[in-house]
């Protein structure tokens, strides 16, 4: 397989119970804060490229909208069906994919191999 998945866990009170609170800041990347539910400790910090939602046709749409971009001619709309597709396999391969134990720092030194 070439991805690993893994479930975070808090490095206080192991539960699995997480939430993630996305901060979004004028001119700076996407960040996302991973917090225990159970006891509120910080558990990890990602910073996105892109964020995708339920919905990613329509989010690619309006994003591509305010833009300015066209997305008038038949290739654009195959791309973003294309675009939502794709997400929509690799999540249903990332939720039945066996989970690690491994940290996100390993799983990234493993993959680099």
């Amino acid at each position: 397989m070439s991805f690993a998945v893994k479930i975070e866990t808090c490095p206080q009170c192991r539960s699995r119970k997480t939430e993630n609170l996305v901060r979004v800041e004028p001119g700076c990347p996407v960040r996302v804060y991973v917090r225990c539910s159970e006891c509120g400790a910080f558990v990890a910090r990602y910073t996105l490229e892109r964020y995708t939602s339920d919905k990613p046709y329509e989010s690619l749409l309006k994003f591509s909208r305010r833009g300015g971009c066209s997305i008038a001619s038949r290739s654009h709309a195959q791309e973003l069906e294309g675009f939502s597709k794709k997400i929509e396999t690799e999540f249903k391969e990332t939720t039945e994919a066996p989970f690690t134990e491994l940290k996100v720092e390993e799983i990234i030194c493993e993959l680099k191999r």
